[in-house]
């Protein structure tokens, strides 16, 4: 309980649609907002990509121009870059994001029924991106939204895939995935290692009150305008550095101190 707590601002996601109309859709946006997460508290930025006319994209030059225009307003923050990218888009086009090396890339660990369609991620696929980040030297942060993706994360790690420490996401309420419950966050927090890193998060009104379990666990959180529109009941987050405040005061009421970018660096080994 007395490890720095990591909070993961998820500045915005793919071409999912929100209730939210203060969520940022292009690039200078989002470059605005993530900066605002950072200065908020946020150690790691997980980041989806658009142009500037609001198209999602994983060209690593969009990438580059993006970390160039964060860091010089947020120069510590960690950058974490999707390898989902959005629904529509091929293997070869997800993993396009790597070129502009990251420091943690986000991988599914599985498919799923979502929006009416499949998200589908194929063991090829999941053998692929792993080499893929093993060699360019980033870290996985492998995304479990139902408990056979964490039995899956977890092999992947067994299997030498994975480096020291994994780094697990457990997110809830997505699609068809784990319903965003305590006791659902019980049950997939016990099937990961205990050498692993692990985080959660969860979409929708149940959002703030799994962070706060989380954190009770010893673990880390992760919040932003892609998975909640909300900052409380009726009120919409105006901005993510407000989402990002509300995961620090829960972290300040529970004693688990916010840790830096510094720290969450020395957490995850990177």
């Amino acid at each position: 309980m007395n490890e720095p707590a990591i909070i993961t601002c998820a500045v915005i996601g793919g071409a999912l649609e929100s209730a939210n109309p203060h969520r940022p859709t292009n690039f200078d946006e989002i470059v605005e907002s993530a900066i605002g997460g950072a200065q908020a508290g946020a150690a790691i930025l997980h980041l989806h990509a658009r142009t500037r006319e609001g198209v999602p994209t994983q060209d690593p030059d969009v990438y580059r121009e993006m970390v160039d225009a964060i860091r010089s307003e947020a120069p510590e923050v960690v950058l974490n870059f999707t390898l989902s990218g959005t629904i529509g888009m091929d293997h070869e086009e997800r993993l396009r994001a790597l070129a502009a090396e990251p420091e943690i890339g986000t991988l599914d660990c599985g498919s799923l029924n979502l929006d009416g369609t499949v998200w589908a991620t194929a063991p090829e696929f999941l053998a692929r991106a792993t080499a893929a980040m093993k060699e360019a030297g980033v870290r996985p942060e492998l995304e479990c939204l139902e408990p056979g993706w964490v039995c899956t994360a977890t092999r992947l790690w067994e299997d030498g895939l994975v480096e020291d420490p994994p780094f697990m996401q457990i997110m809830l309420g997505v699609g068809d995935g784990a319903p965003p419950r305590v006791d659902t966050l019980l049950h997939m927090a016990s099937l990961i290692p205990r050498e692993a890193v692990w985080a959660a998060t969860a979409i929708g009104p149940a959002h703030f009150r799994i962070m706060a379990a989380a954190l009770a666990l010893g673990a880390h959180v992760r919040t932003g305008l892609e998975d909640v529109a909300h900052l409380e009941d009726g009120r919409l987050a105006e901005s993510n550095a407000e989402l990002v405040g509300r995961a620090v005061r829960l972290c300040e009421a529970i004693g688990r101190p916010v840790a830096t970018p510094a720290q969450a660096r020395e957490i995850l080994r990177l």
